[in-house]
């Protein structure tokens, strides 16, 4: 889950506020040098080894006459000055701190001062301050107490002008300290500029143990902040001079840090690698609690990757490590990652088991990343059992936090789980608008990360190190301008010929735009009647037979078997309308407004259209309907009461002809023969029926309709002869088609029906 990453960030942000008092200092006795080194490796060595120290040794008292008689020998093992105590008990605060013990840390701090101002050594007293302003920022984070004592630090450090030496060390180590509090209270430009002031010092000192912990401790900052080419620069540095100094401790720190630094940037592969660096120092000292830092960002990383088997490992191994159970948060931490890591293998037992003794601790504790996080896993449960209402409630917990926090990552994950919880209660509305919430937060979390692309990060981390390594050899920079120029050449030669291609597609592209509009054009003016723009005569003939052909195999197939239902469900209804003033309107009002009625009339025969309606202008005057006839015992009156409306309210104004005569045929034409009827047959037929329809309409000077309908029985040989109007005409005297008619003179249709 994204949380997880977060919380290595805040155990980076933890790191980062490491005591500046854990930079170089020149003890007096070696056993104090390896304790203050061991303090952050391994808090409960250095613990015993300063309290050995304390216990075995005698405190020069002041009755002593002359310190410096003292012999090396009895110094080394007998005895321990006062500044030697003061230094071993604020190590020894410092490590009871990194084990939990605040109230133990502070009682050390105490007794130091006591014993700093007993014997006036008014450099120590300042020094125990420092740590005390460290350890209580630690605590409780409150910056302007912070800032307070670090400038009632500032002003006592005037009383050491004489010995400048001091002064500066000690000047140093409380910048770094503001710098350190400024940053973690997201004062970013402040902090560099104090990381800045501080660098002076470090131009000047001799101590590369120095040198590497201000790389370190700037790294750190550009690190929290996201700055990851500075930090990636910085935390080079210190690795490469950690290396040649030999300084194992910092080399260990530095690539915990860059593997922290790759794992933010999601490239797995180099964090591994440095976190392996890492564990093999840490490895040596089994109570470091560094090691359990270091195995739990391993098992992340795998748990990202989608290898859970390994994150598993890595986590129990955490779980067994002593130091885990001392810090509430990372047994929390823990288990949630294992109940995290459960739910991708959808052991849901497990699952819910860690999390419910997660959710336990929570209940003492005031970590709202981690409750959040619980909250997460919970919806995810929740999900997996398809519980809408708990998925919809932890999720909207989880992104309350997420909100009040400022912890984008919470937020996209409660997004997410809201939007599925909203999918699950089938409330479709919710889950969408929830999901484009989703999408427009992580839209601006991925322009950020975005800025600095993952090639581009490891060709400057090439870059740095080639930079602080080979900068000296001219030879290398030779090749590299020659390269360079290669790279030139190429790259000109590649603008060259792309600009060439650019130009060749688009006159491509050019050419197939004006050849589509010429063909637009062309099935325009071919498939378009020329005055009227409806669909001609030729498209007719293109589509209708293709239709009719498919439709007769269709049925073919089916009589055999090869089709479970039957086709041509979708029966049609043709009907030939025939319009006179088609006829007359050029004679009777002109070419031209002939030509712009025409054109009107075909544009407002569009605009009546319907779905499924196509229309054919047939002739001059002849107009073809094509419309779907699903119910095929639809009145044919119906359809000639619906034509004639649309020509009565066609140019209502204007004095044209308002006749209309109608020829209807329905296909297919014999029910029992769906295939005995081709396509100029069926047009054949509507134009007889149209015919007769004309015929009445000129005898009584009135629109008219006719219907020819084949009854259910009618056998296909009946249509079977080379004129099929007489081979209809012999089959309406039969009586196996019916000829339906507005015109109700029975003696003309049998006359007209003779003369076919």
């Amino acid at each position: 889950m994204n949380s997880v990453r977060w919380i290595t960030r805040l155990l980076t942000l933890m790191i980062a506020l490491t005591s500046p008092l854990s930079m170089a200092k020149v003890f007096s006795s070696p056993i104090l040098e390896e304790a203050n080194q061991l303090v952050e490796i391994e808090p409960l060595r250095a613990k015993t080894i300063t309290e050995n120290y304390l216990s075995k040794r005698k405190l020069l008292g002041r009755n002593t006459s002359n310190q410096s008689a003292v012999t090396s020998e009895e110094r080394d093992t007998d005895v321990r000055t006062p500044n030697a105590t003061i230094d071993a008990l604020v190590i020894l605060a410092r490590s009871k701190f990194e084990t939990g013990d605040m109230r133990g840390a502070i009682h050390h701090l105490d007794k130091a001062q006591l014993l700093a101002n007993e014997y006036k050594l008014n450099y120590l007293s300042l020094e125990v301050e420092l740590t005390r302003v460290e350890l209580y920022w630690r605590q409780n984070r409150n910056v302007t107490a912070a800032n307070q004592a670090l400038r009632e630090i500032t002003d006592s450090l005037k009383q050491f002008e004489k010995s400048r030496q001091l002064a500066r060390a000690l000047s140093y180590r409380t910048k770094m300290m503001r710098a350190q509090v400024a940053s973690a209270n997201n004062e970013y430009d402040y902090a560099t500029q104090l990381y800045l002031e501080a660098e002076e010092y470090i131009k000047e000192t001799h101590s590369e143990v120095t040198k590497i912990d201000y790389h370190i401790q700037v790294g750190k900052h550009y690190l929290t902040h996201q700055k990851y080419n500075l930090a990636l620069s910085e935390l080079l540095l210190g690795y490469w001079q950690a290396i040649e100094e030999n300084q194992s401790a910092q080399l260990a720190k530095v690539n915990h840090l860059l593997a922290t630094l790759f794992y933010e940037r999601k490239v797995y592969d180099k964090s591994l690698e440095y976190l392996s660096q890492a564990a093999d120092f840490y490895d040596n000292y089994n109570q470091s609690p560094v090691l359990a830092q270091v195995l739990k960002q391993m098992g992340d990383i795998y748990y990202f990757e989608g290898r859970y088997n390994l994150a598993l490992v890595h986590y129990f191994n955490v779980i067994d490590h002593e130091n885990t159970e001392r810090n509430v948060a990372n047994v929390i931490d823990i288990r949630l990652s294992l109940a995290a890591t459960y739910l991708q293998l959808y052991n849901y037992a497990l699952t819910e088991q860690y999390l419910e003794r997660a959710n336990e601790l929570l209940q003492y504790t005031d970590l709202p990343l981690l409750t959040a996080k619980a909250h997460l896993l919970s919806a995810g449960v929740a999900y997996h059992q398809k519980q809408a209402g708990l998925i919809i409630e932890h999720a909207k917990q989880a992104l309350e936090i997420g909100q009040r926090i400022e912890h984008t990552p919470t937020q996209l994950q409660a997004y997410r789980l809201l939007s599925m919880g909203y999918e699950v209660a089938q409330n479709y509305q919710a889950s969408l608008e929830t999901l484009k919430q989703h999408y427009a937060l992580a839209a601006q979390q991925q322009l950020t990360l975005n800025q600095i692309s993952e090639d581009a990060f490891r060709q400057q981390k090439d870059f740095v190190e080639k930079n602080l390594h080979y900068s000296s050899q001219t030879e290398e920079l030779d090749f590299l301008h020659q390269e360079h120029r290669k790279f030139q050449k190429i790259a000109f030669a590649l603008l060259i010929v792309s600009i060439l291609l650019i130009l060749f597609v688009w006159r491509r592209g050019y050419l197939l735009q004006s050849l589509t509009e010429k063909l637009a054009e062309t099935n325009k003016d071919l498939y378009t009647h020329p005055r009227s723009g409806l669909k001609n005569l030729r498209l007719l003939n293109a589509k209708l037979a293709t239709s009719l052909e498919k439709s007769s195999v269709s049925f073919e197939q089916w009589q055999v078997g090869d089709l479970i239902n039957e086709p041509l469900n979708d029966r049609l209804r043709f009907t030939m309308i025939d319009l006179p003033f088609l006829r007359t309107m050029y004679l009777k009002h002109g070419y031209k407004a002939g030509l712009d009625l025409e054109k009107k009339f075909g544009e407002y025969l569009q605009s009546r259209l319907a779905d499924g309606m196509r229309i054919y202008h047939f002739s001059d005057a002849n107009i073809l309907l094509v419309e779907p006839n699903v119910d095929s015992g639809l009145e044919a009156s119906l359809t000639f009461n619906r034509i004639q409306q649309w020509i009565n309210e066609f140019e209502a104004e204007s004095n044209i002809n308002r006749i209309v005569r109608i020829g209807i045929a329905d296909y297919p034409f014999l029910p029992r023969a769906y295939t005995a009827i081709n396509d100029k047959e069926l047009i054949e037929i509507l134009l007889y029926a149209t015919s007769v329809a004309r015929e009445a309409s000129m005898k009584e000077n009135r629109s008219h309709w006719t219907h020819l309908r084949a009854i259910k029985n009618a056998p296909a040989a009946s249509l079977a002869k080379q004129d099929i109007r007489k081979a209809c005409a012999q089959a309406i005297k039969q009586g196996l088609i019916k000829l339906h008619s507005s015109y109700q003179n029975e003696e003309f249709i049998k006359k007209l029906i003779d003369k076919a």
